[in-house]
C-alpha cells in the first residue's frame, strides 16, 4: 500500500515542479540548455543511491536509471532518488518555499541556499541553488521513520551534487 502512495505522491511533486518551471520558460532558457547538457544519472553513483533508496534495503538491487526530460531541465530517477536538475528558476524556488513555510526549511551549508521540503514524512525534497542553477533531489521516507530523522540523507547526496554545477 505504501508504494503505490509514494508513486502518487512523486508524480504530485513532478507536476508541481513541472507547471511552476514552465510558468518561466523565459527567465529559465539558458539553465534548460545547460540541463539538457548536464547528465544527472551520470552524476549519482550506484553507491550513493544504495545508501539512500529505500528499494534498495527491500531488494538488495537497484533498477537502472532513467533520465526524464522537464519542461525547464532533465531528471534522473533512480530506485527511489530521483535528481531534477534545474526543475525551477532561483526566484522560483524562493516563492515556492513562502507558499508553505510550515512544511520548508531552510538548510545551512548546502549550495548557496537549500530548502528542505517534507511531504507527509512519505517522501521529502532538497531544493538547492548553486549560482543561477536549482537541483532538486527526491527520496522516498523509509516507513518507520520521518522526513527530519532522514534529513542527513539529503544533505550527503546534495553535497556530491554541488561541486558539479559549480
Amino acid at each position: 500500500m505504501a508504494a503505490p502512495t509514494t508513486f502518487l505522491v512523486r508524480q504530485l511533486v513532478f507536476a508541481l515542479l513541472a507547471v511552476a518551471g514552465a510558468l518561466h520558460p523565459v527567465a529559465h532558457g539558458q539553465t534548460r540548455d545547460a540541463a539538457v547538457r548536464s547528465k544527472p544519472c551520470a552524476w549519482l553513483t550506484a553507491e550513493i543511491v544504495k545508501k539512500v533508496s529505500v528499494a534498495n534495503h527491500k531488494s538488495g538491487a537497484l533498477p537502472p536509471p532513467t533520465e526524464l526530460p522537464l519542461p525547464t531541465g532533465i531528471a534522473c530517477e533512480w530506485g527511489d532518488v530521483v535528481l531534477q536538475i534545474d526543475p525551477v528558476p532561483p526566484a522560483q524556488l524562493d516563492k515556492l518555499r513562502l507558499k508553505d513555510p510550515k512544511n520548508w526549511e531552510t538548510i545551512s551549508g548546502v549550495g548557496d541556499a537549500a530548502y528542505f521540503h517534507n511531504v507527509k514524512d512519505a517522501m521529502g525534497g532538497l531544493y538547492v541553488r548553486v549560482g543561477a542553477r536549482t537541483f532538486g533531489l527526491l527520496i522516498t521516507i523509509p516507513i518507520g521513520t520521518t522526513a527530519a530523522a532522514f534529513k542527513p540523507n539529503f544533505i550527503m547526496v546534495a553535497n556530491e551534487i554541488v561541486p558539479k554545477l559549480r
